[in-house]
């Protein structure tokens, strides 16, 4: 180590030979101190860690066989090389910091098998040692480290990823250039030893045919963990190549545990993998991989419909319709309790990814009426619902027209209200998201434009129908946000207020949504344009706008002043000037109204106590 230009460095290579001459010999945690620091310089990291790579090697012979913790000298080794390539690293023998048994070296070698992911040609280095794959599969499903599975489950995903098919002759047809045949691609799936793994540690009945022997043995529990783990991955994999999941790999490995002919992975792990009947949590997880399942692989199958191959799969092995039956049924079991929630987030999931496939759907109808005879009750799993389903679905369609009386949305309180309750109305009025600004800018679609356009409309005439029904929305807001000791309330009601200002709307009302000759099209016709509009309408809002250019009150002038009350009140008074700043912020972008945008710009200046906030005010609240 003479040919290193620091002296601390080469300190240090004297000190791991006396530590390995001399395995009693303690390891100088000083000295690996000042070389960690030493590793942060911009010295090292624009030159000498170049240089380094006899030190490196010097480590790793010394962890092999260290007596002692190790930890100082990981904390070292992870900082010193993380410069390097996997071409520096690439000699060093993993398998033994990939024992399940040798924890304290499972992150440093996870950190540098990483490096192989920098190229395709490092990733087929990796490959090419099949022993060391098979213990990251072993260490992601077997470790009870869930950090160390999290981050060798992301190596895998980042393997595979890099890991592309060759380039066919034509090279201008993108899909070629792909996946599911690279280097990784098929030591994961198609070599019989690493593919057993998947099967042998996640499945509850003994396999024979797989090689066991040498193989640690798992617990039930065990097991359902690895379950869990292998149920995260997939959706991963399947995002980057379909066909893999689905396809058969080794006929006789997946006989073993149930399967049919032509029948993968992903077979297993929704049909066959979990036993529902007898582990409620497992259950719960796995409906929760169903939802990431459609929302991750979301692959078209064709142009004229937004299903995809996943949906498609759940669908025709009947695990679509028996969520949709688990959260409507009308005899619910003592399951339902605990699945409920998964089973509304799935669904929610499935109308909010394919709004199109779900507005024309059989089951739309099952779950409008489901919601028709449940919303009143404001039951939190019910709302997740009501609020990701297209909004033109919240309005019933009859053979004679949409039947605007029966609109879901009305069932909804707002005096006698709760959070969840007012956040759903927030995100039904708002309207669809602002679409996001990408560079290259991508072509949208005509069918998501129109889409886009119906949300917006619909937003606009759903908050006019509830305003009919219900004239005392924005003294109800008002109530609400007045009431601090009630904070969750409050804020949900500033939400809800916020979300109106901000609403992305459209006011052009077509022929087909609601004819020119229904009175509500004339009511519709003199209702405001935009939330804006809305809410400075004081023969709509009330005293809505004297309420946000009010100072915020606050309990500063009890005894004690940092108290709940006190906290609360700060909370929401931000909150509420963050309304004030929108209002504002919108008032500039649309142009016009001058003299209310001098008033709120006056008003922001003095900040949400004002002028005399400190003083006390008085405050709408409940007995504390």
């Amino acid at each position: 180590m003479a040919n290193l230009p620091s002296t601390i460095l080469s300190d240090l290579s004297v000190h791991l030979q006396q530590v390995e001459q001399h395995p009693s010999t303690p390891l100088d945690a000083e000295l690996l101190e000042q070389c960690t620091l030493h590793t942060t310089t911009p010295e090292y990291r624009t030159r000498i860690w170049q240089e380094t790579q006899p030190l490196f090697l010097q480590l790793a012979n010394l962890l092999a066989g260290l007596e002692q913790d190790p930890t100082p000298l990981i904390e070292f080794s992870l900082k010193l090389t993380e410069p390097y390539s996997f071409d520096h690293v690439k000699d060093v023998p993993f398998e033994p910091g990939l024992n399940l048994a040798a924890k304290p070296y499972h992150l440093l070698t996870l950190s540098l098998l990483e490096k192989a992911a920098g190229s395709i040609v490092d990733a087929q280095l990796l490959a090419n040692r099949p022993a060391v794959i098979k213990s990251i599969v072993r260490l992601w499903l077997c470790t009870p480290d869930t950090g160390i599975s999290t981050k060798a489950s992301d190596l895998l995903i980042s393997l595979l990823r890099v890991s592309k098919d060759e380039p066919g002759p034509d090279p201008t047809n993108p899909t070629l250039h792909a996946y599911g045949a690279g280097p990784v691609w098929r030591r994961l799936f198609h070599d019989k030893d690493v593919y057993s793994l998947y099967y042998l540690f996640t499945s509850l009945k003994p396999l024979k045919l797989l090689p066991t022997e040498s193989e640690p043995s798992l617990s039930k529990r065990e097991k359902t963990i690895a379950q869990a783990r292998l149920l995260d991955w997939l959706p991963r994999v399947g995002a980057l190549h379909w066909d893999t999941l689905v396809t058969s790999q080794h006929a006789d490995v997946e006989r073993q545990v149930g399967l049919g002919p032509d029948q993968g992975l992903l077979h297993y792990a929704s049909l066959k993998m979990v036993d529902t009947a007898d582990d409620i949590l497992m259950h719960m997880s796995l409906i929760h991989f169903f939802s990431t399942l459609i929302s991750t692989v979301t692959a078209r199958t064709s142009l004229t419909t937004d299903s995809s191959v996943s949906l498609n799969f759940l669908k025709s092995h009947g695990i679509h319709d028996q969520i949709i039956k688990l959260q409507t049924t009308d005899s619910p079991g003592v399951e339902h309790s605990f699945l409920s929630s998964r089973a509304a987030n799935y669904i929610s999931d499935y109308a909010s990814t394919y709004p199109e496939t779900f507005e024309n759907s059989e089951e739309a109808k099952v779950i409008q009426q489901y919601l028709h005879h449940v919303i009143r009750n404001c039951d939190s799993n019910d709302l997740h619902i009501l609020s990701s389903v297209p909004r033109c679905t919240l309005v019933p369609r009859k053979s004679t027209g949409l039947e605007w009386d029966d609109c879901l949305l009305l069932e909804i309180p707002i005096r006698a209200s709760n959070p969840d309750a007012l956040k759903t109305l927030a995100t039904v009025f708002k309207g669809p998201a602002k679409e996001a600004l990408t560079y290259p800018l991508e072509e949208v679609s005509t069918a998501s434009s129109k889409r886009r356009r119906s949300e917006q409309t619909y937003a606009r005439i759903l908050l006019s129908l509830y305003y009919a029904k219900h004239p005392n929305l924005f003294s109800s807001i008002i109530t609400h946000a007045e009431t601090i000791a009630m904070k969750d309330h409050a804020l949900a009601a500033l939400v809800l207020l916020r979300a109106i200002i901000i609403s992305e709307w459209n006011a052009e009302i077509h022929e087909e949504i609601l004819p020119s000759s229904d009175t509500r099209y004339m009511r519709l016709q003199q209702f405001p344009k935009t939330g804006v509009d809305l809410v400075l309408d004081p023969s709509i809002s009330g005293g809505l706008l004297p309420y946000l250019l009010k100072p915020a009150t606050t309990f500063s002038n009890l005894v004690g002043g940092r108290g709940g009350a006190e906290n609360a009140a700060f909370e929401v008074a931000m909150s509420k000037f963050d309304v004030l700043k929108a209002l504002g912020a919108r008032l500039e972008e649309q142009g016009g109204r001058q003299d209310i945008l001098d008033i709120i710009k006056r008003r922001v200046l003095e900040g949400p106590w004002g002028v005399t906030g400190t003083v006390g005010s008085r405050i709408g609240t409940l007995d504390l």
